[in-house]
């Protein structure tokens, strides 16, 4: 039943590229009709959002690069090959993934994303009988419940809620959400809920659909470049003289040299900082550690040029998402949204409401924290009127942006890009995910104490 559903939602979605242009349309018709706004003011707004998200754009590009680059060395082959046959079976090859995934994601959703993506193809060429698109899902799905756990829930919506509060509605200072029982329950139960549903959904060897021969191809070759570099590294070593510049990029202390640098550099951050991981702080120990195992700098490069294809999507994708977040923020259209959806609610249904505003509107502006600007002083005025614990309402609205972006294609493009799927392939089963994390941290939201 499950895989019928997840074919019945793939004959519906369109590639993730497609998905943005109609979402793109939609929300320019939008802000014409319900905003009032002119046709070309909403094409202005939508050019001026398109260049938001460049630093983000780059910062996932080098993610991805970086990752790549170290998920390619021989160590870390040897390290997947390993972790890759542990599971016996293919219902516990998902379960397993979802769990490591999430772990990942404690430290950083980033660190998830890249961990889960390398591992899951790795899996899937090495777990027999096991069902690929779900494996995939399943690296996904725990991703999004490990940013919802201690690290996550949210210390940057908080970080960004609690000026923006106190300026509109003189808020006091906010207490630790992440280590609150509704969030800790909520984590933990949500995380078990869907390791249930991967493991009763996963179906049978003769009805799993394995890798397609195309892409078991490309991970072969992938491979085998490393392999041919690794040998002609060796060959080139082995002649004797050499100009000085060849001698250059195939020696090994250029790379140790500005590893030593990096390290030193890493350790005086945990040292200072402690785990409090940020993206750029991830992509530097990713390039670090990428530099150390590829031990010559031409090695390294060709590392790099293997992870293009990986990125291609969110060069290209991410500027469109960036652009309708401008239309959405520039014509109104959020503020409205939020206004009319908080209008109707009640002091028993408001932590609900505000949990599927968030998860649809992140629908339309995937940005993690960054609708506190817009829709923080609505909200929280809201709660004022109605008397409620302004706390439980935040965590009612980071949770329902995180779940939001479980059943969104703009988290998937790293994985996709990674794995060499389309979002159509797992949507169905993250749909489900959805409806079963929902659940949960709505009973959690509205019965635990925040």
């Amino acid at each position: 039943m499950a895989r019928k559903l997840n074919l019945r939602a793939a004959y519906f979605i369109p590639h993730s590229f497609l998905f943005v242009i109609l979402l793109t349309f939609l929300v320019y018709f939008l802000g014409i009709l319900v905003a009032y706004q002119g046709p070309f003011e909403m094409v202005q707004f939508w050019v001026q959002g398109v260049w938001n998200l460049l630093s983000f754009s780059m910062q996932m590009v080098l993610l991805v690069a970086a990752g790549f680059s170290v998920a390619s060395a021989p160590f870390s082959q040897r390290v997947l090959r390993f972790l890759a046959s542990l599971p016996s079976s293919s219902r516990k090859g998902v379960v397993f993934l979802a769990v490591f995934t999430a772990l990942c994601s404690l430290l950083h959703w980033g660190l998830g994303i890249i961990a889960g993506a390398f591992l899951a193809r790795e899996m899937g060429r090495r777990v027999p009988g096991i069902d690929y698109p779900l494996l995939v899902a399943s690296a996904f799905i725990g991703m999004a419940c490990g940013n919802l756990g201690l690290f996550a829930s949210d210390p940057l919506v908080i970080r960004k809620a609690a000026p923006i509060l106190e300026k509109a509605m003189g808020s006091a200072a906010l207490p630790q959400i992440p280590w609150s029982p509704a969030n800790l329950l909520g984590s933990i139960l949500g995380l078990a809920g869907v390791t249930a549903l991967l493991g009763l959904i996963s179906p049978e060897e003769k009805e799993a659909t394995p890798p397609r021969p195309d892409l078991l191809e490309r991970f072969v070759r992938e491979d085998r470049a490393e392999q041919v570099t690794l040998a002609a590294e060796r060959e080139v070593r082995r002649n004797g003289k050499l100009p000085f510049g060849v001698w250059l990029e195939h020696s090994r202390w250029p790379v140790w040299l500005i590893s030593v640098m990096g390290f030193s550099y890493i350790v005086f951050w945990f040292y200072g900082q402690g785990f409090a991981l940020n993206l750029n702080t991830l992509i530097f120990v990713l390039f670090t550690l990428a530099l150390c195992l590829h031990d010559t700098p031409m090695h390294f490069l060709q590392s790099l040029e293997n992870s293009a294809r990986a990125a291609h999507g969110i060069i290209v994708q991410f500027p469109f998402y960036a652009g309708t977040q401008g239309m959405l923020a520039s014509s109104g259209l959020a503020a409205l949204a939020t206004a009319w959806v908080l209008s109707a609610a009640g002091p028993a249904t408001y932590p609900t409401l505000v949990y599927f505003h968030a998860a649809v509107l992140n629908l339309f502006a995937p940005t993690s924290g960054g609708a506190w600007e817009v829709q923080g002083p609505l909200v929280g005025k809201a709660a004022q009127t109605l008397e409620l614990h302004l706390p439980r309402v935040i965590q009612a609205f980071s949770a329902g942006e995180m779940m939001g972006n479980v059943i969104h294609p703009f988290w998937t493009i790293p994985l996709m890009g990674i794995c060499g799927l389309s979002v159509r392939d797992i949507l169905g089963y993250c749909l489900m995910a959805f409806v079963i994390l929902s659940a949960i941290w709505i009973l959690c939201l509205n019965f635990l104490p925040v």
